[in-house]
């Protein structure tokens, strides 16, 4: 049982999407008073905070990924009341919804997200300016929201999500993944085209995984090394959590959205060998055609859009953030597309110090009309 208590707070630690540390530097941000409000749109419930001397200005916040059936965000928790003081102490409001549903909820958190924002609206007053953030996931939703709303939105902070198209950011870092570990740990897990009836993070899946690693350390250590996961802990809860991802999509879009008869597996010991034997598998036409509409950025932008990662993440890779660069020249609009770091380990470890230099970095841009240089964030 130790086994897997372990790896079960290897995966909630991964699924914090607003780490520990916002937690352990709040004490550091200065208390500003504010009026709270809380309620529910559509079946999605809703947070806005006001600061007392409110300069008109709003930022809208999109979470990032949540287990689907599991108890969502405590929107009263020391993270979130980290990241909201952020945003108050520089005088704007900040609004966030936490979607009518949970999971890969991209299509759900774009709508509740501009409801909620139309609410806030009637109530409160246009703003003079309104900015759109998020981590993991929300990064994803922060980027298709400037794109479908560029008249609303005046910038754009989306922090360490991926910034690619999902059929492909999803193939190559989760279902890849899964269905090179079914070929080096055979009859560990299910099929990765067909874990629609697995349950939900369950134990067992867990332990097996765990097992299966545990087993065969040089082959585990070659797995990690090869996926840029630093340890074969950290693999067990990466792996069980992307397990439940792709689960989830497949429920959520009726079938496999990924095909891999084109992929050229490489970087391995014997890659004539592992092209020879991998599992090959065909899309669902109608489950890649979710993945294709939620999302696939376009790189069309009207306003200057700030992305920060951390300098290690083992969910989501630095290729997937800084990629959006050449989509957004490809597009026309690559001047309007900073992409920064900051040196950190560990998935969306970015603290509210950080994240509130990046949003006067961002400010700064919109302002004063000086792009910030990319690199490092000072």
């Amino acid at each position: 049982m130790k086994t897997i208590f372990r790896s079960l707070s290897a995966v909630i630690l991964l699924v914090l999407l607003v780490v520990v540390s916002y937690t352990q530097e709040a004490k550091n941000t200065t208390k500003v008073e504010s009026k709270l409000e809380i309620g529910q749109i559509n079946g999605a419930s809703f947070r806005i905070d006001l600061p007392e001397n409110w300069n008109k200005g709003l930022v809208m916040y999109c979470h990032g990924y949540e287990v689907s059936g599991r108890p969502r965000r405590n929107l009263d928790s020391p993270q979130t009341k980290a990241l909201v003081e952020t945003f108050l102490s520089r005088g704007f409001a900040i609004a966030q919804s936490e979607y009518s549903t949970q999971g890969w909820a991209v299509k759900e958190a774009i709508e509740d997200t501009e409801s909620l924002r139309r609410y806030f609206v009637s109530k409160y007053g246009q703003p003079k300016e309104t900015y759109i953030t998020g981590h993991s996931m929300g990064a994803m939703i922060s980027i298709s929201t400037i794109e479908r709303y560029p008249d609303i939105y005046d910038g754009a902070m989306p922090m360490c999500g991926p910034l690619n198209p999902s059929i492909v950011g999803l193939k190559e870092r989760v279902f890849d993944m899964l269905v090179m570990f079914d070929y080096f740990f055979p009859n560990t897990i299910a099929s990765p085209a067909n874990l629609m009836m697995d349950n939900k993070l369950n134990t067992d899946v867990i332990e097996k995984i765990r097992a299966a690693l545990t087993a065969n350390p040089e082959k585990a250590a070659m797995f990690a090394k090869h996926y840029q996961i630093s340890t074969v802990i950290e693999l067990a809860g990466v792996l069980t959590f992307f397990h439940e991802i792709l689960r989830e999509l497949q429920q959520r879009t009726g079938g496999n959205p990924f095909d891999n008869h084109n992929t050229i597996y490489s970087g391995f010991e014997d890659d004539v060998a592992v092209n020879r034997g991998v599992k090959r598998y065909t899309a669902n036409a109608k489950a890649a055609e979710y993945m294709r509409q939620y999302y696939t950025p376009t790189g069309r932008i009207s306003d200057p859009v700030l992305t920060i990662h951390t300098t290690y993440d083992p969910l989501v890779l630095g290729k997937d953030v800084t990629i959006y660069d050449s989509t957004s020249k490809i597009s026309g609009s690559g001047d309007l597309f900073i992409a920064k770091f900051v040196v950190a380990k560990g998935h969306c470890n970015i603290n509210p110090q950080q994240t509130g230099a990046a949003f006067d970095n961002l400010l700064m841009w919109v302002h004063e009309h000086k792009r910030p240089l990319a690199g490092e964030l000072q």
